[in-house]
């Protein structure tokens, strides 16, 4: 027996009066169509129709879920930046291997971290651990065509350097800063500080390490920007301010000797900045930074997310 179709103007009948609670042989009566014909359109349409509507939610959650897709993606780059960015100032506690991975371990897919529950810490860091590596992965794989991955050796080679050599830096600034110091026994005497029971000779330790990192992250030698001395009023008496970098010391007596001891502490400056270590420090900064700045372009979200539309890694939604 020859197949009936019906021709979308019948069809749309039947959907009508169906849709419309009438029976089968009332719609048949009506359009006087088979309700055998007409029950089998229908449901031939209803299942179409479940089949489009599920391509559609299909296509809605697919750009739901890219969307995310970017948003991590773009959150772990910018991690990333934050992460090979120079500090304001180091420990170099760690190589570089270890220093780098250490980000594995953060929780940056989220935008807002919740409570760790009690006992779980390790299994939250394993978590961390597998989906970092797959984002950093996925964000090799949409930027494998304007982003040289293989420079991060050179960035790993610079930290290296810093972390074999800084230790070094660290201890000869204070030898100098000793042996300049040093030859005044009542140092501290000369400050307030040294008044309330804080030694001076460390705070001017940490001030020339801090002015000397300055320096080479800023790749300016000069160190007068870093030093200064000015004259303030404390509680009615006039004392000289001296600031070494982030720290500053107030100084009552002595305040017009001649070398002032911020032209001691320049003089250490002068004094370190030919040395060996500042420039084989101030070499691997440089090659760090160069990285940086590259990936730092490349990584912009402004550039980034558009690249990310236009190519895919296996962790796109289909």
């Amino acid at each position: 027996m020859k197949r009936v179709d019906l021709t979308p103007e019948q069809l749309d009948e039947v959907i009508k009066y169906r849709q419309g609670g009438l029976s089968w042989l009332a719609i048949q009566k009506v359009t006087g169509i088979s309700r055998r014909v007409a029950q089998r359109a229908y449901e031939q349409w209803e299942k179409a129709r479940s089949v489009r509507e599920l391509e559609n939610v299909r296509v809605r959650v697919g750009e739901i879920e890219f969307g995310k897709h970017i948003d991590m993606l773009t959150r772990w780059a910018e991690s990333l930046i934050d992460h090979l960015s120079l500090p304001k100032y180091p420990s170099f506690s760690t190589d570089a291997n270890t220093y780098f991975f250490s980000i594995m371990e953060k929780d940056i897919a989220r935008p807002s971290a919740e409570a760790i529950p009690k006992g779980n810490e390790d299994r939250s860091r394993e978590r961390n651990i597998r989906l970092n590596k797959l984002l950093f992965e996925s964000l090799k794989a949409h930027t494998a065509d304007n982003i040289r991955w293989d420079s991060l050796a050179d960035w790993m080679e610079g930290r290296d350097t810093c972390y074999r050599v800084f230790p070094g830096l660290k201890a000869l600034a204070g030898e100098s800063v000793r042996t300049t110091f040093n030859r005044f026994p009542d140092l501290d005497e000369w400050f307030v500080a040294g008044r309330k029971g804080i030694k001076v000779m460390p705070i001017l330790e940490e001030g020339i390490r801090d002015v000397l990192w300055k320096g080479i992250i800023s790749g300016e030698g000069d160190a007068h920007g870093f030093i200064r001395a000015e004259n303030v009023e404390l509680n009615k008496e006039e004392v000289l301010r001296i600031t070494i970098g982030v720290r500053s010391l107030l100084q009552r007596d002595n305040r017009e000797m001649d070398p002032s001891v911020a032209d001691y502490c320049l003089g250490i400056m002068e004094e370190l900045r030919d040395t060996n270590e500042v420039k084989e420090i101030k070499s691997a900064v440089e090659k760090m930074q160069g990285v940086v700045r590259e990936l730092e372009t490349a990584l912009e979200p402004l550039v980034l997310r558009p690249h990310i539309l236009w190519t895919r890694c296996r962790l796109c939604p289909a």
